[in-house]
């Protein structure tokens, strides 16, 4: 009796070849067996009607401590093996190892070969050995310690999918039938048979030659193809970790296996004479150390991040200034500068990040000028005019950020029509689609911004329900689920905007159930909470918005004697909730603690810088003062309020009122300061910048698997 698998293949690639690992999974998954052999008596036993399921590496595995441990267990439930062999697969040690393990413990014949790149054999020809596209271990004998030893075998026959070789569909067809245990006639009998056999030819012919050139060229190269192959393994495996694990690690986000990954590749150029590594290298240390930085700022750690980023920018810096005409050298000082003003943003230095983000859109567009054919580089422009528009967003100049948004918005929609699919496109648009929604509310323009919102809750839904695990997308979801319910209520449809306000904070906490020690997650969750106290507040819900609001307080205060930096986003949050605890005092007529949360608001909102009449910290300090005001007209609350607005850029208070405009009481009609604390109260609550944690960290020449961005 035959053994049974659990799988009927185990698909190997480099993370490089993503997109052949998913077109392979496809087409064989989807194959359906000729009616006429199903059921019949193939080398394996009967035919089945459908190949499935199929493992495909690293993308149905676990996040876990030992990814290796689940990589062998989906090998030993796996009747085949079958290897995607391009240039990029002979140089994964990964590959190697699978190939290693299943040759040691399973049948050897049992392993099936996709050429989709690259020249079989080409590793013994001087001057091509990069273009080499199988993996040592699928070309010489591995001992039983699963190392792989100096002696060759004949190169396998494969399947080719290249254009000069089998094809796609010849190549799924090779596959198909080593799987079912039949032959390839009897799968290609209704299609074209001389083509086909002229492919098995052709391969076959191929493969003849390049393993005689091979015997004779073997002898001559080896000790140089080996030291050229390690440099390249060691470089390859740096790659990978900066790139395709730590996307995949970003998606499960799982901050303690990279923050291991980041640390290890620290210590190995630690060890190295850095006076010695190219400029190359130097770049990807200066990523490495970027990489590292993102990992202290999300779990809070704003100031040990910033030294990171310095001296990643100092790098940066340096190799632009040997090379300012390069694209990779702008590519990754534009980097540089962006985390760096990020951290100005966070400590709410606008003036500071304006001058970073100006420094990246200048670099942004010089890589476009350069190549605009590029979208890679088109992408990085709209990143920038995000940016910008962000802190103009937040200095109160919103006729500039809504520009700045419309202008990314513009490059973000083709990328996304594009490629309707890929993550990274979906992610960019609906993040773009809530900043330039944010800016149209803080404009007043509420149904605009409503829509836009539930434009971007539908896109992320989409994708969410095709890839659930991807903790990416539900960051973006959280957040943009936030800004619906607040345009909602916006437009004085509270009632709807609870739920949806519900929905956030369940979603903020599922996210941050995945990893508590993720600041960022954190921090949605305090937004989805303080939004939904204010909508309690608004509808008269006084004990869920004193319950919301009050816990949000505790949250912050365990942070500060924790000796975690407080930053502007969450002493926003802070002043925001002590407002809704105010307002439900006053309502509760207990106006002495009313009084004392506006009296901590007010005195806050004075420290920070208010030269923008429509700025957040004048919509504290408004709000704060009006409410005092209110409570005690003659104390100097009014005029205090009136000199700072005064004394703003520009005097930008709103031109119409507000959606819903405060209701007076009968014996006082409201002045003209309590006309501006009103309008002031009830504009959008800011959230934070656009975290670009995972793509703003790799450079797009080495975008091969799907990346996260960041969210408005």
């Amino acid at each position: 009796m035959l053994p049974s698998f659990r799988y009927k293949g185990f698909i190997s690639y480099s993370w490089a070849d993503a997109k052949w690992g998913k077109w392979l999974h496809h087409a064989i998954e989807t194959y359906r067996t000729p009616r006429p052999l199903v059921g019949t008596e193939g080398r394996r036993g009967p035919v089945p009607a459908r190949l499935h399921p199929l493992f495909k590496d690293r993308e149905e595995e676990a996040a876990g401590a030992s990814i290796g441990r689940a990589v062998e267990e989906a090998l030993a439930n796996s009747e085949f093996l079958v290897v995607i062999c391009s240039p990029n697969s002979a140089k994964s040690q990964w590959v190697n190892r699978e190939i290693a393990w299943f040759k040691t413990h399973r049948d050897p014949a049992n392993i099936l070969a996709l050429i989709v790149g690259g020249e079989p054999g080409a590793a013994a020809l001087p001057g091509r050995e990069a273009d080499e596209c199988f993996p040592r271990a699928l070309t010489h004998v591995v001992n039983a310690a699963m190392e792989v030893t100096p002696e060759a075998l004949d190169e396998p026959l494969a399947a080719d999918a290249r254009d000069s070789g089998d094809g796609k569909r010849g190549a799924k067809l090779k596959i198909a039938a080593a799987l079912l245990g039949v032959g390839l006639d009897e799968l290609v009998r209704r299609d074209d048979r001389r083509r086909a056999r002229l492919r098995i030819a052709a391969t076959t012919a191929s493969l003849a030659i390049a393993a005689v050139m091979s015997v004779l060229a073997w002898s001559a190269t080896v000790a140089r193809n080996e030291a050229l192959f390690q440099r390249n393994e060691a470089q390859d495996l740096t790659e990978f970790m900066l790139t395709d694990l730590r996307g995949r690690l970003d998606e499960v986000g799982r901050l303690d296996i990279l923050e291991t990954v980041g640390s290890r590749l620290m210590t190995s150029y630690d060890r190295q004479d850095l006076a010695a590594l190219d400029a190359d290298a130097l770049g990807r240390r200066a990523r490495v150390q970027l990489l590292l930085g993102e990992i202290e700022n999300n779990r809070g750690n704003v100031a040990g991040a910033l030294k990171t980023y310095q001296a990643a920018a100092a790098t940066t810096a340096e190799l632009l200034a040997r090379e300012p005409d390069v694209p990779q050298r702008q590519f990754d000082h534009a980097q540089s500068l962006y985390w760096v003003g990020f951290i100005a943003w966070q400590r709410g230095d606008l003036g500071a990040a304006k001058r970073q983000f100006q420094g990246y859109e200048a670099l942004a567009s010089k890589l476009v000028a350069a190549d605009p054919r590029k979208f890679d580089w088109q992408l990085e422009k709209s990143y920038a005019q995000s940016n910008l528009g962000t802190v103009a967003s937040e200095s109160g100049d919103l006729a500039a950020a809504s520009r700045h948004f419309a202008a990314a918005l513009v490059i973000d929609r083709r990328f996304y029509e594009a490629n309707r699919t890929l993550d990274d496109a979906i992610m960019q648009y609906g993040e773009t689609m809530s900043w330039a929604a944010r800016v149209a509310a803080r404009r007043y323009e509420f149904a605009r911004a409503e829509v836009l919102y539930g434009q971007g809750v539908a896109l992320y839904r989409q994708a969410l329900a095709a890839d659930p695990k991807n903790q990416a997308l539900l960051i973006k979801l959280t957040i943009i689920t936030t800004q619906h319910a607040r345009a909602l209520n916006d437009l004085g449809r509270t009632e709807e905007a609870r739920p949806v306000a519900d929905e956030a904070i369940a979603l903020a906490t599922a996210m941050s159930a995945r990893d508590r020690s993720n600041a960022q997650a954190a921090e949605y969750q305090r937004n989805a909470q303080l939004l939904a106290a204010q909508l309690a507040k608004d509808a008269r819900d006084h004990a869920t918005a004193a319950r919301l609001a009050g816990g949000l307080l505790q949250t912050i205060d365990a942070r500060r004697r924790a000796g975690l930096e407080i930053n502007n986003a969450t002493l926003e949050q802070e002043n925001l909730a002590r407002l809704v605890l105010a307002v439900v005092a006053l309502r509760q007529r207990n106006p002495a603690a009313a009084a004392k949360h506006y009296e901590v608001v007010a005195a806050t909102a004075a420290k920070l810088d208010r030269s923008a009449a429509g700025s957040p910290n004048m919509t504290l300090f408004a709000s704060a003062h009006g409410g005092l005001g209110l409570m005690a007209p003659n104390a100097g609350h009014w005029k205090a309020l009136l000199g700072a607005v005064e004394r703003a850029r520009g005097r930008r208070w709103p031109a119409r009122p507000c959606c819903r405009p405060r209701r007076c009481s009968p014996n006082s009609a409201p002045t003209k300061a309590g006309r501006l604390s009103a309008a002031y109260s009830r504009q959008a609550m800011p959230i934070p910048i656009s975290w670009r944690c995972s793509r703003r960290a790799r450079p797009p020449f080495y975008q091969d698997r799907r990346e996260t961005d960041s969210s408005a």
